[in-house]
């Protein structure tokens, strides 16, 4: 028992504690209303198919400029997408022939041709002590 015991506290002390860092979005839309929805994704697949983000959150968009903290990421490199949720609806509305009719946008304003940016367009780097970033909604 008295091994089991200091095996488990021995385990304890070795582990470290992991780095979490804050990425500090500012994102402009020239919409009134609604909310920002924001995704966070760390690898490009994910990101490409939009599904599987590492961080989400849907906020009330306060102003032309909405300020909006993912906390307890990593330090690595992400890439964001956002979209300012006019109708309430949760979803990035669509009109009939697939084109968005609420404004979105990419980390880096990245932009895409038929989709989303490459990931490497979008991405940002997270460094442990944090960093703020810009993206313009349209």
């Amino acid at each position: 028992m008295k091994l089991a015991i200091a095996a488990v506290g021995l385990v304890l002390g070795l582990a470290t504690p992991a780095t979490a860092s804050d990425l500090t979005l500012e994102i402009t839309t020239r919409g009134t209303g609604g909310a920002i929805a924001v995704a966070v994704y760390r690898d490009a697949a994910a990101f490409r198919r939009g599904e599987g983000p590492v961080a989400s959150r849907v906020v009330p968009r306060t102003g032309p400029v909405t300020t909006v903290v993912m906390t307890g990421l990593a330090p690595g490199r992400y890439a964001v997408a956002a979209f300012h949720d006019t109708d309430g609806n949760g979803d990035l509305t669509l009109w009939p022939i697939g084109l968005p009719k609420e404004a979105y946008g990419f980390s880096n304003d990245a932009r895409g041709r038929f989709g989303p940016p490459p990931f490497e367009a979008a991405a940002i780097n997270l460094p442990a002590t944090g960093t703020r970033s810009a993206l313009t909604l349209r």
